[in-house]
C-alpha cells in the first residue's frame, strides 16, 4: 500500500515538473504557426523535434556532441586536477597565499572571450585550443574551491587536531585535505557547465566541427530550427555531465577517504 502511494507521488512530480514544459510547448507552437514571420524568427517545436531526429539518425548532431563533450571533458578533467593542485599548494604553504591569491583573483575576472584570441595564437584551431578554453572556465573555480574548503574548518576539529599535537603534515591530511576534496567534489557540476562553455566558444569562434561550428554555420544561413535542434543537444549534454556529477557527489566519502588514506600513509598522532 505504502509503496502504490509513494509511486502515486512520484508520478504526480513528474506531471507536474513537465505541465510548463508542455503549456510552453503548446503556445510556441500555436503563435509559429500564427504567421510565417513568426515561424521564420522562432520555428516551432515540431520542425525542431524533426529536424532534431533526422540529424540524429544521420548522425550529424551525435558527431557534434561528441567532439564538443570529448573537449569539455578534457578541459574539466586539466582544470580539476591542476587547479585542485594548486589549491593544495596554497592551503599547504599559507604565506605563499596571501600574496598570490590577489594575482588569482585578477587572472579569474579576465572574461573567456577576451583571452580567445590568443588562445587562438598559442593552440592554433584545432583540439588543443578547444580544450585550453575549457581548462581556463573551470581551473579557477576549482582553485577557490579547494582553498575554501581547506579554510572551511570548524574550530573544534582544528583544536582536536592541536590538542593531540599532530604535526602540520597530519593536519594537512587528516583535516584540511577531506574538506578541501568535499568542496571541489560539490563545484564540479558548476565546472561541467562552464567547461562545455568553454569548449563551446572555442568551436564557436574558430572550428569546423562541434556543436559551436554547427550554430554558428546555421545562424549564418538563418536556420532557426537546426540552431534550436544544436541547442538541445548542449542541453542533453550538460544534463550528462551533471547526472556524473551527481553520481560523484553521492560517493563522496568513500572517494575522500580512499584519497586520504592514499596520501597520508601510516601517520599517526603525536600523543
Amino acid at each position: 500500500m505504502l509503496s502504490k502511494v509513494r509511486k502515486t507521488k512520484n508520478l504526480l512530480k513528474v506531471v507536474q515538473l513537465f505541465i510548463p514544459l508542455f503549456i510552453i510547448i503548446v503556445f510556441w507552437e500555436i503563435a509559429s504557426n500564427a504567421s510565417q514571420k513568426n515561424s521564420f524568427l522562432f520555428s516551432s517545436p515540431t520542425k525542431i523535434f524533426k529536424t532534431f531526429y533526422e540529424k540524429v539518425i544521420n548522425g550529424e548532431l551525435v558527431n557534434h556532441s561528441l567532439i564538443t563533450g570529448y573537449e569539455a571533458l578534457l578541459g574539466l578533467v586539466l582544470g580539476m586536477f591542476i587547479g585542485s593542485i594548486i589549491g593544495f599548494f596554497l592551503l599547504y604553504f599559507p604565506k605563499v597565499s596571501k600574496v598570490s591569491k590577489y594575482y588569482i583573483i585578477a587572472f579569474s575576472s579576465i572574461p573567456i572571450f577576451a583571452i580567445a584570441p590568443m588562445m587562438i595564437i598559442w593552440f592554433g584551431t584545432g583540439l588543443q585550443m578547444k580544450v585550453a578554453m575549457a581548462f581556463f572556465a573551470t581551473v579557477f573555480i576549482a582553485i577557490f574551491q579547494a582553498y575554501q574548503g581547506g579554510q572551511n574548518i570548524s574550530k573544534q576539529d582544528a583544536e582536536f587536531f592541536i590538542l593531540n599535537k599532530a604535526s602540520d603534515r597530519q593536519k594537512f591530511w587528516k583535516l584540511t585535505f577531506p574538506s578541501s576534496i568535499d568542496w571541489l567534489i560539490q563545484s564540479l557540476k558548476l565546472n561541467s557547465g562552464l567547461s562545455i562553455l568553454g569548449a563551446f566558444i572555442g568551436e564557436f569562434i574558430a572550428s569546423e566541427k562541434g556543436l559551436g561550428y554547427a550554430i554558428l554555420r546555421a545562424s549564418g544561413l538563418y536556420d532557426v530550427t537546426y540552431v534550436l535542434a544544436a541547442t538541445i543537444c548542449i542541453i542533453i549534454l550538460t544534463l550528462a555531465f551533471n547526472y556524473v556529477a551527481g553520481v560523484i557527489d553521492k560517493h563522496k566519502l568513500k572517494i575522500i577517504r580512499k584519497i586520504s588514506l592514499s596520501g597520508q600513509g601510516n601517520t599517526t598522532y603525536n600523543a
